[in-house]
């Protein structure tokens, strides 16, 4: 069985293999509804993609933090000036509050550089 690990946050946070994955248990004792548990779970769907040949690889933490940036935070969002009440629209998204101020500042430099 091919296992990819999954780092977030300077941590391995999870394991993952073509038709599963393995939290570890600083993310896997979080709430369900936790933005970071959140997270990582669609990091392992990412490594999930590359090991299925769904996506090209290598597998990459940032590819990783990227894809689950896509789908959690919708483009109108990212276009928008960032509000004044960011952690409130982390909230409401189901994002961390960090992985929206990255999305934000990888959209403008993408856009900057078309």
């Amino acid at each position: 069985m091919t296992l990819q690990a999954i780092t977030y946050a300077g941590r391995t946070a999870a394991t993952a293999s073509p038709r599963r994955f393995f939290l570890a248990d600083h993310i896997d004792q979080r709430a369900p509804e936790d933005p970071e548990r959140t997270f990582v779970i669609l990091m392992c769907c990412c490594a999930r993609d590359v090991l299925t040949g769904h996506l090209p690889g290598p597998y990459s933490d940032s590819a990783a933090r990227a894809y689950a940036a896509a789908a959690l935070i919708p483009t109108e969002v990212l276009e928008r000036p960032a509000p004044a009440g960011d952690g409130r629209l982390a909230h409401g998204l189901g994002v961390p509050l960090a992985e929206l101020h990255a999305a934000r500042a990888d959209y403008h430099t993408r856009a900057q550089t078309r």
